[in-house]
């Protein structure tokens, strides 16, 4: 599986300068980078998931992007098989996998393998959708943080199919779906490798998310949502996702501009703050000064050297 053979990763928060990091070690290290974000499997949803330019895909070889559809779908655990093998066959050609991005579980799906969670009864699933037709999503929501406040605060109000995933597994098996995500099916990972983020101070990360938001703005993102809409439900769920749900409701003229500026900025700095309470799980993560980047490409030297 790779034991012998050595895998950086760059991890942490949107925003926080992954992708920088990333392929100044590609450069100095001969390597090649994986993509570990939910949202960047999506082709043609490029501004609003900050997908690495074509430049930067020209510079060096990157992995894992463009997979899907949006109407499709791709799993943790069809992630992580599938790296495991894109992983090899970097090493094979002598190159350094680089795995990069924000996407916690696939990062953990990839490392020590995915805990199974034990089917849900078909009765009790019928239950919670018909709470959710009759009360809502803020009702089952409610009772999510009721049952299972620590894995609440993961997702957002509005987020139904993973308030009702949660809630299922939860009531039918007495434990948070995050403590099955943070389990361990292989005690130890299955590759030797060495983690790095940067930590940011929390203000200073959240006005890189709200300066980007209008960078991305500035970049087209109207346009490739209005280019989606041609093709795609508004309903789907990649649609619903942090900026894209606010665009999509701006162009229907259900949001004015600044508001849909200020929701996305506000969703998309809800979203780091869950990033970074599960990158502060891991105990193998590395933190760094941004200041600090000539530090990290030494102390992967010395890594890829011992």
């Amino acid at each position: 599986m790779g034991i012998n053979q050595k895998i950086v990763v760059v991890a942490g928060p949107t925003s926080s300068g992954k992708s920088e990091v990333a392929i100044s070690l590609a450069k100095k290290f001969n390597g090649e980078l994986i993509c570990s974000d939910s949202m960047q499997i999506y082709r043609k949803m490029d501004v609003g998931t900050a997908k690495p330019s074509l430049q930067d895909q020209d510079l060096i070889p990157h992995h894992q992007l463009d997979l899907i559809n949006p109407d499709e779908n791709y799993s943790a655990g069809q992630y992580a098989s599938d790296t495991s093998k894109i992983i090899k066959n970097i090493q094979e050609r002598g190159r350094l996998p680089i795995l990069v991005g924000g996407t916690g579980l696939y990062y953990r799906s990839l490392m020590y393998g995915i805990s199974k969670i034990p089917p849900v009864p078909e009765s009790i699933r019928k239950e919670i959708e018909g709470w959710q037709q009759k009360q809502g999503t803020k009702y089952c929501f409610k009772l999510l943080q009721k049952n299972d406040p620590e894995y609440a605060d993961f997702i957002h109000p509005n987020d139904t199919s993973r308030i009702l995933r949660s809630l299922e597994v939860v009531l039918s098996t007495g434990k948070s779906i995050y403590s099955y995500r943070l389990e361990q099916p292989f005690g130890e990972a299955i590759y030797q490798f060495r983690a790095v983020a940067l930590n940011w101070e929390r203000s200073e990360l959240y006005q890189r998310i709200n300066k980007r938001t209008l960078s991305m703005l500035g970049s087209g993102w109207l346009a490739e949502v209005e280019m989606l809409l041609n093709n795609y439900s508004a309903e789907l769920k990649p649609m619903k996702s942090i900026g894209y749900r606010e665009v999509v409701q701006y162009l229907q003229n259900k949001l004015k501009w600044e508001v849909m500026v200020e929701e996305i900025q506000k969703r998309t700095r809800q979203f780091a703050k869950r990033q970074l309470t599960w990158f502060r799980r891991e105990a193998k993560m590395n933190w760094y000064q941004p200041v600090e980047q000539d530090r990290i490409l030494t102390d992967i030297k010395v890594y890829l050297e011992n």
